[in-house]
């Protein structure tokens, strides 16, 4: 029997489920659907770090149940695939066979991780994308012992605290010169190292892995350098790749990073919309096209998708914010760090704070913060309304300024 409803969703994480109950608040009796690779209900993967530390037990993790869908009349679809879209008709193929019609479709398919490694060292290596990675690593906890974490990413600083917080001493390997060296500079990196010196991480920088190789004795890492390792774990966080295989063969516009849509998140087909890791947005802010891999970011884009789909159409508006507790460290990353021509830099050691504001054209884009989380919304602030900073630039530099004193007037 083919199925139809009137707004159906790939995708079971935050941004489709965040969709389909916004739609549902305002259209009681629409018919909605949900599709999702998952066998799990919604979980927070934001929790999953603080589950393998231990400080929550996993049945916290999970923010639905099944009574929930039943009782806002969504149809989910669980450990379900699609095949193929077909916009011409309106149609979507499950890999099953099934065939499930829509008059309006959002595509929130996220993202996974990307591949790394061989096949034959795969029963090593750990990830932290889903709940079913977060499992597997709980269950080896207990007999990892030397574990090398590679990358520098907010999950590969998760990785350092799991372990540590389960009494395991990890080794950090980095490509670049430094930690985050896409968001700091030197001076932001020697204050990220010293916190690793201090819990006693080692780490070893400008370097890859070469090979594991795994001997009668144990196994080891050799890497680029020349260096040796001995290791029985290795945690990967180098990012994601978006799960854009079904927007491609549809015929949908992919742009760098995932599936092309304006400032309103529609797609060039106007019944078919993208919310979440998997959307390359129009960004009205800073007027370029970006695509942003966090919770709070999905959330957001989830109800307004779900909002414009309904026809209250807005644009999409919102700076992009990453923050961490981690190591000792409150980290936060606001707004475009990779699109400006310049920057300022400051740091008070002693206190462990340091902050970089990107500029782009005397307009503040983006910036880093350690342990300056208060100044945060107001930074925020100043990157939505595009102030500009000519009048400030001189005394960025300089902690004896407090940047919450500059207005916030385009």
């Amino acid at each position: 029997m083919h199925q139809h409803y009137d707004y159906l969703i790939i995708g079971g994480g935050i941004a489709g489920i965040t969709a389909a109950e916004t739609i549902r608040a305002e259209d009681t009796s629409a018919h909605i659907a949900i599709i999702s690779e998952e066998s799990h209900v919604l979980y927070s993967r934001v929790l999953l770090p603080y589950y393998l530390k231990r400080h929550i037990p996993r049945s916290k993790l999970f923010l639905r149940t099944l009574k929930h869908f039943t009782e806002k009349k969504i149809d989910l679809h669980q450990s379900a695939t699609v095949q193929s879209i077909d916009a011409q008709h309106k149609d979507v193929m499950l890999a099953d066979g099934k065939t499930i019609g829509y008059g309006k479709l959002l595509i929130a398919t996220g993202g996974r991780v990307k591949d790394w490694g061989k096949p034959e060292d795969k029963e090593m290596l750990y990830r932290l994308q889903t709940l079913d990675d977060a499992d597997r690593l709980a269950d080896k906890l207990e007999t990892i012992k030397n574990p090398l974490v590679i990358g520098s990413s907010f999950i590969s600083l998760e990785f350092l605290e799991i372990f540590l917080a389960n009494h395991i001493t990890p080794m950090l390997l980095v490509q670049g010169k430094h930690f985050f060296g896409h968001l700091l500079e030197e001076e932001g990196g020697a204050l990220m190292q010293e916190n690793f010196d201090r819990l006693g991480i080692q780490t070893d920088y400008e370097d890859t892995i070469a090979n594991i190789i795994t001997t009668p004795k144990g196994t080891e890492i050799k890497t680029k350098n020349f260096k040796k390792f001995p290791t029985d774990a290795v945690a990967v966080g180098i990012g994601i790749d978006r799960n854009l295989e079904c927007a491609k063969d549809a015929g949908f516009a992919i742009g760098k990073q995932g599936i092309k849509v304006n400032e309103y998140l529609e797609t060039a087909d106007p019944s078919v919309f993208a919310a979440g890791d998997v959307a390359e947005y129009y960004d009205i802010i800073s007027g370029n096209e970006r695509a942003v891999g966090n919770w709070t970011h999905a959330v957001l884009q989830g109800k307004r998708a779900g909002l414009n789909m309904l026809g209250q159409r807005e644009p999409f508006r919102s700076v992009p914010s990453y923050s961490i507790t981690n190591l000792g460290f409150q980290i936060t990353a606001l707004g475009d760090t990779a699109d400006y021509d310049d920057s300022a830099m400051r740091i008070d050691k002693d206190a462990k704070q340091y902050e970089r504001f990107f500029l782009k054209g005397g307009i503040l884009v983006g910036a880093a913060l350690i342990n300056r989380f208060r100044d945060k919304n107001h930074i925020a602030q100043l990157i939505e309304n595009r102030v500009a900073m000519a009048s400030w630039r001189d005394q960025l530099p300089f902690f004896t300024f407090d940047i919450r004193t500059i207005p916030v007037v385009k």
